[in-house]
């Protein structure tokens, strides 16, 4: 029954109206034909500094490394569960979202905070959250982590083999 209300909540959120940005780039005019090529419409994104730890430009706190400390973790645990971060991922299976185990492998710290932290972002601009998105056909929500919460709920991920 959960996997038919994630599947009809999947459906739904792909046949949701367009952002306004999305709505921009559509109504935008088409650049000139000759002379000096248009300015991009801030819109548009670089791509030059898109590199493994995501676009550049988006901002998250930097961290000297994930807390370790019991405390820690159960407070990430709590941002997991209150932001309904459990709703999407799960720890050694698919849900909706990918399997979060070993993610902290897969993807640099930077990577997954400006994941987090500035979702829609990752996915219009940078190639492994595009990907991510065909794959599992869901672009991952902004869930309203703040700074403050981010270094706990990484240590939660981390500690659960994320």
């Amino acid at each position: 029954m959960r996997a038919v209300v994630l599947f009809a909540l999947a459906l739904l959120a792909a046949g949701c109206p367009e952002r306004e940005e999305e709505k921009e780039e559509k109504e935008a005019p088409s650049p000139p034909t000759g002379g000096t090529p248009a300015k991009p419409s801030p819109t548009m994104a670089p791509t030059e500094d898109v590199g493994p730890d995501g676009p550049a430009d988006l901002a998250v706190p930097a961290l000297a490394a994930i807390p370790t400390d019991p405390a820690s973790i159960e407070a990430g645990k709590a941002v997991f569960e209150t932001r309904g971060c459990g709703a999407c991922h799960q720890f050694g299976s698919k849900l909706v979202g990918p399997d979060l185990t070993g993610v902290t492998q897969r993807r640099t710290i930077l990577w997954i905070e400006r994941m987090i932290l500035h979702p829609s972002e990752m996915v219009r601009r940078d190639p492994v959250a595009k990907d991510l998105f065909k794959t599992h056909l869901t672009e991952m929500t902004y869930q309203g982590v703040t700074e403050e919460e981010l270094p706990e709920l990484l240590a939660y991920i981390k500690s659960q083999g994320g």
